[in-house]
């Protein structure tokens, strides 16, 4: 199971590099966007663009691995990672601080070096600590990605555009048998206890297979 589920990573790594450099240069529509509604491939989740209808959308998914990004010309950006669940205790009977751990292994050990840190190696997690999301074990975490931001600067000496770095808010949680991160992009100020509020919106818009959809955030 995880040898196929490294080969989906690896499989979707062009599309999902769009969640780092967020560039419209190839699009992958595996999944459907209408009327300001993405349903990812198989019905697995589906997700309301909180850049409006006319937001561009980037996806690539191997079955039940993949990513998808919203993107306006604001240099905004949202973004979802989704696989199967990694660790065989993952959707147990657990307490509070094991699905806290297998959270956090997930971001750092899967999700972080294979959709992020491979395409830029000094991709680095700024701040993280552990929390809840409807009453279940979340983590939460703020990661700079150099020069990983859709936003653009004129570089002073060879007057050439310069890609921003993307510092960007995640929460990190399992539905069924689905672990998901959803992202969004936010200033280099953000305290680690600002990324709730600001995914909360995000997250209310979303809807899971695995689940049903959920309206409350608590932490």
């Amino acid at each position: 199971m995880r040898a196929s589920l490294r080969n989906g990573l690896f499989a979707a790594a062009a599309g999902i590099s769009m969640l780092i450099a967020a560039t419209p240069a190839c699009a992958s529509s595996q999944g459907r966007f209408d009327d300001g509604v993405y349903v990812a491939p198989g019905a697995l989740f589906t997700a309301k663009s909180p850049l409006g209808p006319r937001a561009l959308f980037f996806d690539s998914f191997d079955r039940s691995t993949g990513a998808v990004t919203f993107l306006n010309e604001a240099g905004e950006l949202f973004g979802v990672v989704c696989t199967p669940n990694m660790d065989v205790l993952a959707g147990a009977d657990n307490d509070y601080e094991t699905d806290a751990a297998i959270l956090r292994n997930w971001l750092h050990d899967v999700t972080f070096p294979m959709f992020f840190q491979r395409q830029l190696p000094s991709a680095e997690i700024l701040a993280e600590e552990p929390g809840r999301l409807e009453g279940q074990a979340a983590w939460f975490a703020v990661m700079r990605l150099p020069q990983g931001a859709a936003r653009s600067r004129i570089d002073a000496e060879s007057g050439l555009p310069v890609r921003e770095d993307s510092y960007r808010g995640l929460v990190v949680f399992s539905r069924g048998e689905h672990t998901y991160l959803i992202m969004r992009e936010l200033s280099p100020e953000l305290e680690l206890t600002a990324v709730l509020p600001a995914l909360a919106g995000f997250y209310e818009g979303m809807t899971f297979a695995d689940d049903h959809p959920f309206f409350a955030l608590a932490r």
